[in-house]
This record gives structure tokens, sequence and C-alpha cells, in this order.
């Protein structure tokens, strides 16, 4: 009698956990069962259906500068702030409240800023723009009142284009990026055999390829939550086999440039 009881209640467990989870798939979340659900799950579903933790196929997502590349030649062009949106964009405002020109620093915007009160860039912000060095970060923002295309009203908005400041020839690993890409997913499955989908965190690791090729200055900008991704992920880029070509200036000349794996979960 205590068996068939048993046997009862084990059954009536794994239905109400195949319908909890059916509910909440949908909506796009993923609930661990209690352990003492688990363990029942486990002793009655055959090896191949219990529950197995997720390994991201897109956990690598992109390679190359923090923002929007802009090659200094291209910046040194630039005159207003439609040169930094499109043109379709810069259509639709009618007029200015004001425009800054700021750095992030440290992935985080800075003081460092230089404001106007029209599209076009003062002679300060120029200089600011111009004298910076590869690898700068920086948002371009924009108050303005612009058309609604519905309406015809005039609205308040604002935009804040982000850019990186590339050489003209940016670095990149000889074998290729998708080459690159791969071999860091692959390398860090091991690690990332636990990883729950709710508790993984975007994150964005910088390095430097210097003009000699090597690898340098390699940081997070946060934790992805799971300290032993991070620490592969780190390890891995430090020891890619293969080699690097340099970045190279307007003149030809071998230059630093600063790049960023972003992985984890697709985030900003």
């Amino acid at each position: 009698m205590k068996k068939s009881i048993l046997i009862f209640c084990a059954v009536v467990a794994i239905l109400s956990l195949t319908a909890f989870g059916i509910l909440n798939w949908e909506e796009g979340v993923i609930v661990q069962p209690a352990v003492s659900e688990i363990e029942v799950v486990a002793s009655v579903l055959p090896e191949e259906r219990k529950i197995k933790k997720r390994t991201f196929p897109d956990f690598i997502y992109d390679v190359g500068p923090r923002f929007g590349p802009i090659k200094k030649s291209d910046l040194a062009k630039a005159r207003t702030f439609e040169d930094f949106i499109s043109e379709e964009h810069a259509k639709r405002i009618v007029t200015y409240k004001s425009l800054s020109v700021i750095y992030i620093i440290n992935d985080k915007q800075s003081k460092l800023m230089e404001t106007g009160y029209s599209k076009t860039l003062t002679a300060a912000q120029l200089k600011f723009l111009q004298t910076a060095n590869y690898s700068t970060n920086f948002i371009v923002r924009a108050e303005y009142q612009e058309k609604n295309k519905e309406t015809g009203d005039l609205e308040d908005s604002y935009s804040t284009p982000h850019r990186t400041i590339v050489p003209e020839k940016q670095a990149v690993y000889a074998s290729g990026k998708d080459v690159l890409i791969e071999y860091l997913k692959e390398k860090s499955k091991e690690a990332r055999k636990d990883v729950l989908v709710d508790e993984l965190q975007p994150a964005k690791l910088f390095f430097t390829v210097t003009k000699n090729g090597t690898i340098e200055n390699v940081k997070l900008d946060r934790t992805s939550n799971y300290p032993n991704v991070d620490k592969k992920m780190i390890e891995l880029i430090k020891n890619a086999p293969g080699t690097w070509e340099a970045a190279e200036n307007a003149q030809g000349e071998k230059v630093d440039q600063e790049l960023v794996i972003s992985f984890g979960l697709q985030g900003c």
C-alpha cells in the first residue's frame, strides 16, 4: 500500500512540475524547482530526461570597438550634429536647445564635456574631439524639438549617438573574427555548464591590441555574475592562438587599439 502511495505521489509531482515548467517557459522565465522536487523527478525519469543547465549558443555576440566606430579622418570633417546621425533623422529636427560632447571613461559618462547651443559644433567642441586619442569613447548629446511624423506637431526630444574613435585600419585577429568567436565559445563551455539564464549578466571584456600585435590591459567592465566564467574569458583572450594584426593610422604607422568582447546575455 505504501509503495502505491509513493508511486502516485511521484506521478503527481511530475505532472505538476511539467505543467508549471510549460507555463513559465511560455512567459520566457526558467524556474528551478525545489531540491526535494528535483530528487523525485531524478528518481523516476530516465537519465536523458533529467533537468539540464543551458550553455547559450549566442554567449558571445560581438568583438570590436566599444561603440559605433568613427575614424579620426572622418571626425576631423565633422562640423554639426548632423554628421553623427542619419539624413532622415536630421530632417525631423526643427530647433536645437543644446549640444554636448561628453567623454565616456571606464564605461561611464564623465564630467569632461563641452556644451553649445546650436547644431553646429563650437571651436572648443571641435578641439575636444580632434585632439582625442584612439579608442576614446564619447557621446554627442543633442536636445531639440522635432516634428512628429504623424501629427506634424513639435515635440521635445533628444538623441545620444555613442562613438568610439578608431584608426584608419583597425586591429584584427589574423584568422578572422568568426574564428575568434568560435574559439571563445568552445573553450568556455566547461566554465558555462552550470550557468542559469536568469542569473547570467551581460559583461564586456576590454583588451588592447598593441602596435606590436600583442595583447595587454585585459579587464572586465563588470562581472557576468559567474566568477568562473569571468576568469575563463580573461584567460582565453590572453592565450588566444594565432596572431593579431595591429591597427594603423592614416600614415600607415602601427598604433595601439582597444577592442571589446561582449558576452553573456545580450545587453547594453
